[in-house]
């Protein structure tokens, strides 16, 4: 492992750099999530998407990804997490907002509260509900890995019980931590995880061709662009090869795709592994409830 440089971000920094960048890359993302292909997203930007565009509604001014994630941070806060009490959470969020949420999160979510319990597969597939809401898991279990593998993986697999979306989860929060040490490579950490822990070999696969992808190889557009281990593979490659923050959000934003969750796992690596100066301010300051996020955030770093 490298050692971080002397003149890095504080742990604080990249803590809130983390959450920031995570909600701007999501609201980047919103206005081109149903549009698919970066031809239809010219199509209706012709300059492309480069700023936040705000889409509040009476009930809240984020969406799912971001909003999902938060309610996780405010559990782990809570004391000793409680998977019934966070499944709650979310189910209210839900019933009274839900902006955004995915056909199986809701169908998940439906069951707990239908049965008591999550559900028990999800029918083959394998969408990325679960890694886009992630992140502060990282944050709270940074410094225990066996904290963070188990608590990414319980928490995911309360609404998406599949190997492939729980451990991408793990995955990308294994990511996380190392960036939030400032350390940059964190690929083998990512791997041995992985490995030892018997991971689905398609992500394992897919996590070991990160270091010599090409972007324009990546799952970005087709069957695979809204599945956990696709996600996963976009945000390491994300934070492993973009040199820069913003240019890398505003890629995402406008490639087509599962843009906003896309745009939010990659951007909450990036704001750990750069921190909160390299999140442009005209996006901070067009975001809602900044200052909740950087107190999450250093009240998280500050609970691990």
């Amino acid at each position: 492992m490298t050692a971080p440089r002397p003149d890095s971000p504080s742990l604080t920094e990249r803590a809130s750099g983390a959450l920031l960048a995570h909600a701007a890359g999501n609201a980047l993302g919103v206005p081109t999530e149903f549009l698919n292909t970066p031809d239809a997203i010219r199509a209706e930007f012709p300059g492309g998407v480069r700023d936040v565009i705000r889409r509040d509604t009476p009930q809240s001014p984020f969406d799912d990804d971001v909003a999902m994630a938060l309610l996780l941070a405010e559990e782990l806060l809570a004391g000793d997490v409680d998977l019934e009490r966070l499944a709650g959470r979310w189910i209210r969020w839900l019933d009274t907002d839900g902006r955004g949420a995915g056909n199986w999160t809701r169908t998940a979510l439906n069951h707990i509260r239908t049965h008591g319990s999550p559900p028990s597969g999800t029918g083959g597939r394998a969408p990325n509900g679960a890694v886009m809401r992630a992140l502060p898991v990282a944050l709270a279990t940074r410094g225990s890995p066996r904290n963070l593998v188990a608590g990414s993986w319980h928490t995911a697999a309360l609404t998406h019980p599949d190997d492939r979306c729980t451990w991408s989860a793990v995955a990308v929060n294994v990511a996380a931590a190392e960036l939030l040490a400032g350390r940059r490579d964190f690929l083998a950490d990512v791997i041995e995880v992985l490995r030892v822990n018997e991971a689905p070999p398609e992500l394992l696969a897919a996590v070991r061709r990160v270091p010599l992808e090409r972007r324009e190889e990546l799952p970005i557009l087709g069957e695979r662009a809204w599945d956990a281990v696709s996600c996963a593979e976009i945000a390491l490659w994300a934070a492993w090869h973009e040199p820069d923050l913003e240019q890398a959000l505003i890629w995402l934003a406008n490639a087509g795709g599962d843009t906003d969750t896309n745009a939010a796992v990659a951007g909450g690596l990036l704001g750990a592994r750069d921190g909160e100066a390299a999140v442009p301010p005209r996006w901070v300051a067009a975001l809602p409830e900044v200052d909740r996020l950087r107190d999450l955030a250093t009240r998280l770093v500050g609970a691990a």
